[in-house]
């Protein structure tokens, strides 16, 4: 099967439109903030997204709260990460994309499946595109982004990639970081506020040692959740792995565009969820005003625009990963070694 486009309509009657080859299947809802709502890894027939049960796809009004309406998936999230000023107005919790219409178009050049759309900001005077696209029978997802500012003035801003994942305990997360800073934190056992800690081994007074091993996915059982950034990525890729199944997925980006990361892990302490969300971010913290003060808020200059290209890669055959690198057309995947065990 070389790649191809489907239309039709998701649950609740939107449009969507789907990239589809023999490794994938992608399904867009330009209609929902361009929500991605299907993320299928066909030789494992899963979708690698979390998804809501308790809440159908449904469309928001413009300022609603992110939370209250989130049905899963992937979102896009800009100008800001949480509440802020944008020139004296209030922009709404997760930014204005998710909550507006975008318009989309589905080509097909030679091999290649395509899905090209863009919103406008409705506070941030700023034009937002995403085309997505699936090359023959490739194991990736290409993502082209631009955003141009339309403004007469300077437009600071934040932008993140926001993928949830569906996990089990049997998943583990890999990137390419030294140090953790606690964002937010349920329990003691995630963190504590404003912490640091070298990853993997965040202190834990619960656990052997006092302390746990980060990448490990908890079981929803557990009921806690954190929020964590990593503030010094070495490279740009984040990574998911079943290391049951050895099958797993990777986020890659350029990290002169995205230098730091949120990683959202929900093992049932919110809302009784269980996911985990691993976000490329352009600034920290989430917060337009706080990420200016601290100098970490992007800035496009009137009429300027910022463009970045994004993968998402299936990954086979591993239970870790150690490094992801562009390579030509492809990607070139180091695998985490297992830990031998001892000699008796």
């Amino acid at each position: 099967m070389t790649a191809r486009i489907r239309s039709g309509t998701s649950p609740g009657g939107f449009e969507a439109l789907t990239l589809e080859n023999a490794a994938l299947r992608v399904t867009v809802l330009p209609e929902l903030g361009g929500k991605v709502l299907e993320l299928v890894d066909r030789a494992a027939d899963r979708d690698l997204l979390w998804h809501n049960e308790r809440t159908a796809p449904r469309r928001a009004p413009y300022g609603a709260n992110f939370d209250d309406w989130w049905c899963g998936g992937w979102d896009e999230i800009f100008p800001s990460g949480d509440r802020a000023l944008l020139h004296g107005e209030l922009l709404p919790y997760m930014g204005e994309l998710w909550s507006v219409p975008w318009t989309a178009e589905a080509t097909v050049d030679r091999d290649e499946a395509i899905i090209s759309a863009s919103a406008f900001g409705t506070m941030a005077p700023a034009r937002f595109e995403r085309r997505l696209s699936l090359r023959g029978d490739e194991p990736v997802l290409r993502g082209r982004y631009r955003i141009v500012n339309l403004d007469v003035r300077p437009l600071p801003f934040l932008w993140g990639i926001h993928p949830a994942f569906a996990v089990t305990p049997r998943h583990r997360i890999d990137l390419p970081a030294s140090t953790m800073v606690v964002g937010v934190s349920s329990d003691p056992s995630m963190g504590v506020v404003g912490e640091t800690y070298p990853w993997p081994h965040r202190p834990d007074p619960t656990a052997p040692g006092g302390r746990r091993d980060a990448r490990r996915v908890r079981p929803r059982t557990d009921a806690v959740f954190g929020g964590h950034w990593a503030t010094d990525l070495g490279e740009g890729w984040l990574a998911l792995t079943d290391t049951a199944a050895r099958r797993g997925v990777a986020l890659v980006f350029p990290r002169e565009v995205f230098p730091h990361a949120w990683l959202w892990q929900v093992y049932g302490g919110w809302r009784g969820h269980h996911h985990v969300a691993l976000e490329p971010w352009t600034g920290h913290p989430m917060q337009l005003e706080e990420a200016a003060a601290a100098g970490r808020a992007r800035v496009l200059a009137p009429g300027a625009a910022l463009e970045a290209d994004v993968a998402i890669v299936l990954l086979e055959g591993l239970e870790g990963v150690a490094s992801i690198e562009p390579d030509g057309a492809g990607f070139r995947v180091r695998r985490r070694r297992p830990r031998r065990a001892a000699p008796p």
